[in-house]
């Protein structure tokens, strides 16, 4: 397969070769920026965010924070929903309830990778909720998203690399920040959810110091009734009553030595607390953890150098109490790294980035004997324009794994990536991306501990327990993927197609564990995934009356087969054929009113359930949300964001292979509004 997509990539660029030589280069323009930051319409106070000086074919996408703050966004996910190739999670899915940003599927394979300020973040060992998903809009300066993999970034496999840049001072005030408190209630005849959310942006300059804190509590308190099937049964509801408590606090610190030379150090403490009953279950879920980042950055031009170290330590507790008994599973993770990153422009068409990563992560738990895991990484990348439309980004990351305890086991593998970036003109261009990559299974996948569900169907086929796997084995990804792109200083369009093969591909797999049905993650022969995402966006600037306005769309396909033992094919479970997205911003400056209106669809689709004889129905899914901001006088501004409207329920029906009906389950979609207000100083 290497050999053939190799063949494909050196033919494209042949042809890509000969066409630049018919191609007249216009001497007076510059070939554009691999970088592309599609402008977006801005109310209130706008910090400038520099062009990026670097020249690598792998493209890049950024997402404001004043194009968050327009479309109403409430977190992470919802910014991500607007780009093309993720799959979000589904509200009220899962035995948890609602999925975090680890819900998350890229072009249908695994979660992204989440950075903040270029550091890799992780959630609890149980699934419990990131730092990602504590953030706010008002905490962020910018969203950074490589598509494509890159060997720079903390994983080649996963492609998809999110790195959260942290909100800087707008200005030389010693201090400045806002404060917004939110309010939210859903009711119908099935669910009433209450939710309360508080929090605090404080930042400014002193002399060479800039710090700044960041905090956020929410208490979301819900009663839901799910209701479920049994063949031959009637419909049993099941109500159950949830109450969950999230704070985060990041304090943050960073002194300019000089111009070129800066330190910087910054806290996360996290806690995250779930309690639900219901008539035959009670659980508990407590999550805490506290991480310190320290780094030096020195920058002189096109050329950096920043030392990276990490300390991080989380606790998690979970309890269920049944008539089963009384299940507590307590787990820790200690981790420690150390990185380093450089960059080397020896002049505008040539730069060299190079580095290397040390980690080492300890998980204790109750339940099994302790997994100790050592990672070591090094990397070296290449970009060079040798023509005025023409880059070529090669590169490679050589990663050694050591695990220890529950799990004795050694690796090493290269993963090499080469890039090609033509500029047809100022407007067109043809990026292409090769590269092969392992993924090795986190450690939280490993760990056999069954975690177990709730509701009335706790143990079935559509609610099954979790668990780990220790004998899981990395995947091998053979990826190639090319992007045509047409963009303006207004918009422009984006069409790009995706091939990859993966050797032991890993799938979520449920089987029948002592009478109750339990999913792990587990190796399957091999799969492949391709598609084709077409996303654009176009903005209409501000006119003189004051109007201004935005429009955007995503279409992405996705279709995962997997090989059989028996030479036959499946499709992987639990995969979208393919998802959509639209979004309309309009805004009148002299109101100072923003309203914004988004759609998502996900269509139906059945799949077979692994190794069962059912295959499995999911329904035909609409989401709209709208929101509208008001700003006043003297820093006070209010937000109105409806969620859910018109929504449609999440359904999956699992039937025999002869068509007869076996099980189902309905997890209702109840429209939301949040009201939340807003004061800066």
């Amino acid at each position: 397969m290497t050999s053939s997509l190799a063949l494909s990539y050196s033919a494209l660029c042949l042809a890509l070769f000969t066409c630049s030589s018919f191609v007249m280069a216009d001497t007076t323009n510059t070939a554009s920026m691999p970088v592309q930051t599609l402008e977006t319409l801005t109310f209130g106070a706008q910090a400038e965010v520099k062009a990026d000086p670097d020249i690598s074919a792998v493209a890049k996408t950024i997402i404001s924070r004043e194009e968050m703050l327009q479309y109403g966004d409430q977190s992470v996910n919802d910014a991500l929903r607007r780009a093309a190739g993720f799959q979000m999670p589904t509200p009220g899915q899962g035995p948890r309830g609602a999925g975090g940003a680890g819900g998350m599927r890229f072009r249908g394979g695994g979660a992204p990778v989440f950075l903040i300020n270029g550091e890799p973040v992780q959630g609890g060992p149980r699934g419990g909720m990131s730092i990602v998903d504590t953030l706010t809009p008002d905490m962020i300066e910018r969203i950074e998203i490589v598509k494509q993999p890159s060997v720079a970034q903390a994983s080649v496999a996963s492609s998809a690399v999110i790195n959260i840049i942290l909100k800087q001072p707008l200005d030389t005030a010693r201090i400045n920040g806002s404060v917004r408190l939110g309010y939210g209630f859903a009711e119908s005849d099935s669910r009433e959810e209450e939710r309360k959310s508080l929090s605090v942006q404080a930042d400014g300059r002193s002399n060479q110091w800039i710090y700044s804190l960041s905090a956020n509590q929410s208490i979301d308190e819900t009663q839901t009734t799910s209701n479920t099937q049994n063949a031959g049964e009637s419909i049993v509801q099941q109500k159950r009553v949830n109450e969950r408590k999230s704070f985060m606090l990041t304090p943050r610190a960073e002194y300019e030595i000089d111009d070129q030379q800066k330190v910087v150090a910054e806290i996360f403490y996290r806690e995250h607390q779930n309690d639900g009953y219901n008539g035959r279950t009670l659980q508990s879920d407590d999550n805490e953890s506290i991480r310190l980042n320290t780094r030096y950055e020195r920058k002189d031009g096109g050329n950096s150098d920043k030392v990276r170290l990490s300390i991080e330590q989380q606790d998690e507790t979970e309890v269920t109490r049944s008539s089963r008994g009384t299940e507590n599973i307590q787990e820790q993770v200690n981790e420690y790294g150390i990185a380093y990153d450089g960059v080397r422009k020896f002049n505008p068409t040539q730069q060299v980035k190079f580095g290397f990563d040390v980690k080492s992560n300890e998980l204790e738990s109750n339940q099994n004997q302790t997994l100790d895991e050592q990672r070591y990484a090094a990397y070296l990348e290449g970009s060079w324009r040798f023509t005025d439309r023409q880059t070529i980004t090669l590169g490679a990351r050589q990663e050694w794994l050591e695990r220890s305890g529950l799990v004795d086991y050694s690796d090493s593998h290269l993963s090499p990536v080469l890039a090609h970036r033509f500029d047809f003109n100022n407007q067109w261009s043809l990026q292409t991306n090769l590269s092969q990559a392992f993924r090795s299974p986190n450690s939280n996948s490993l760990l056999p501990t069954v975690s177990y569900s709730t509701d009335a169907d706790a143990g079935s086929l559509n609610n099954p327990d979790r668990g780990g796997n220790p004998f899981l084995k990395p995947e091998q990804i053979n990826a190639f993927e090319s992007t045509l792109g047409f963009n303006t200083a207004a918009g422009g369009i984006n069409l790009t197609g995706y091939y990859r093969e993966v050797d032991d591909y890993i799938e979520r797999v449920v089987n029948l564990e002592d009478g109750r049905y339990v999913q792990r993650p587990t190796n399957q022969n091999s799969a492949t995934t391709y598609g084709m995402e077409l996303s654009g966006r176009y903005a209409l600037k501000q006119t003189e009356a004051g109007h201004s306005f935005m429009l955007n769309g995503q279409v992405s396909t996705v279709r995962a087969k997997i090989d059989l033992d028996n030479g036959g094919e499946r499709l992987a479970s639990g995969v979208a054929p393919y998802s959509a997205s639209a979004g309309v911003s309009y805004n009148y400056q002299p109101w100072q009113l923003a309203t914004s209106m988004n759609v998502n669809y996900t269509p139906a689709f059945t799949r077979p359930v692994d190794n069962q004889p059912y295959v499995q129905n999911t329904n035909e899914r609409v989401n709209v949300d709208i929101s509208a901001t008001k700003r006043f006088q003297d820093g006070w501004a209010t937000t109105l964001s409806a969620r859910n409207i018109l929504s449609t329920d999440y359904k999956t029906r699992l039937y025999k292979d002869n068509g007869e009906f076996y099980q189902a389950r309905t997890n209702e979609a109840i429209p939301s509004v949040l009201l939340s207000v807003e004061k800066k100083f």
